[in-house]
């Protein structure tokens, strides 16, 4: 009879628990962290946008030049600033020298920095720009306008900014200076590893 009442009881606890577990997940405290880190105010910061909920991006194969292929999954653990572009975006041409510098500055903060292009020449386009503006420590990756549209990029440049847990934090829509100490403090407190 013990039994019987214990095990009801232990019946009604057990969901409750899990409900009280699920609703822990899905707390404010924890769903809006990421807009606590990735809050930016000010003209500089005018074309970012927190995302209300942080979501992993629908899974996209980029290009490589060598005929392989790169996906988000693989930068996993860390930050990632994805920057979509095209040759021919003037806003786009501005960016990429300063992206091509910031890669190895916030390399040792746990974050990388990737151009994919949107350009219709494919490697050919990119590789060729690259060389006219000496851009040299991006790889040359490169994305279909169905990928695009899969990912909701509207217009370029469009920047992801992708957390260690590999989720879409915030975007930028537009140009923006990516080589100001404040960009780089930002993107390090935004997407950065915890304690780094």
């Amino acid at each position: 009879m013990t039994d019987g009442f214990f095990g009801r009881h232990l019946k009604r606890t057990i969901p409750a628990l899990a409900l009280v577990g699920v609703f822990s997940l899905i707390s404010p405290a924890l769903a809006s962290d990421h807009q606590e880190r990735c809050e930016a105010g000010g003209k500089a910061f005018k074309a970012l946008k927190v995302n209300d909920t942080a979501e992993v991006p629908p899974e996209i194969a980029f290009s490589t030049a060598d005929g392989g292929e790169k996906t988000l999954a693989e930068f996993a653990g860390r930050g990632v600033v994805v920057n979509f572009w095209a040759t021919w975006c003037a806003p786009c041409v501005r960016e990429m020298p300063e992206l091509d510098h910031i890669k190895n500055e916030l390399a040792p903060a746990g974050i990388d920095v990737i151009a994919v292009s949107m350009d219709r020449g494919g490697h050919k386009a990119v590789g060729d720009f690259y060389e006219r503006l000496k851009i040299k420590n991006l790889e040359s990756l490169v994305a279909s306008a169905k990928d695009g549209s899969t990912l909701k990029i509207r217009g370029l440049p469009t920047t992801l900014l992708i957390d260690p847990r590999g989720r879409e934090v915030a975007r930028i829509v537009g140009l923006f200076k990516y080589d100001q100490p404040e960009s780089i403090e930002f993107l390090k407190r935004c997407i950065g590893p915890r304690g780094s």
